[in-house]
């Protein structure tokens, strides 16, 4: 008779790492304040000792989750986008968002649906919440300017701003019919735009 090696727990990722991953996994799938501290901490076979000395509390939990998708999100891009062109470049943020989400789960952009669940934000962790959600939306338009104007040849700041309002408008759209189609429209809309000769919004 043969035993079953023992598991062994030296590969096993750490309670930082395995709370995150169990938050991660649960905030994107069912939200951010209906998921409870037991529910994580079961998930990830935590000690509710251990997330407290890591993290403080849900709310510091929370935030480290939305720098972690933000992290991870900007290294998705840049692997993706790496050798195509501008225009390519900006039409990337939608075709990500198209890829990225399994259609019969698909909701929607995981940073405009963290910042909605907190649309009073009362304490200090709460406001922290929203503003590292603003963060990457900030580095998106960032993104899109620098793309843009190295394009166009002139300060394109009102254009990025046109092109990721047309973002998060098929986003939204697509988080309530729970399907890509608005996407896919606001990125038709975001290609036509970049067909057009450009205009100088610098004037």
């Amino acid at each position: 008779m043969t035993t079953q090696p023992k598991k062994s727990r030296r590969n096993r990722p750490s309670p930082r790492n395995r709370l995150l991953a169990s938050a991660t996994k649960l905030f994107n799938t069912e939200g951010i304040r209906v998921i409870g501290i037991d529910r994580i901490l079961r998930e990830a076979d935590v000690a509710k000792a251990s997330l407290y000395s890591l993290f403080g509390s849900k709310d510091a939990l929370v935030i480290a989750y939305v720098e972690s998708l933000d992290e991870q999100y900007r290294a998705q891009w840049a692997e993706r986008t790496e050798g195509l062109d501008a225009d390519e470049k900006v039409l990337a943020f939608f075709d990500k968002a198209i890829d990225d989400e399994p259609r019969e789960e698909f909701r929607g952009s995981h940073f405009l649906n963290a910042a909605g669940e907190y649309p009073r934000p009362e304490t200090d962790s709460e406001r922290a919440i929203v503003e590292a959600c603003k963060v990457h939306r900030q580095w998106k338009h960032n993104t899109l300017n620098e793309l843009l104007t190295s394009r166009n040849g002139y300060p394109s700041e009102e254009q990025a701003r046109q092109v990721q309002i047309l973002l998060d408008g098929g986003m939204a759209g697509a988080r309530l019919q729970r399907d890509v189609e608005p996407l896919r429209t606001a990125r038709d809309m975001a290609a036509a735009m970049l067909s057009d000769p450009p205009a100088d919004y610098s004037i």
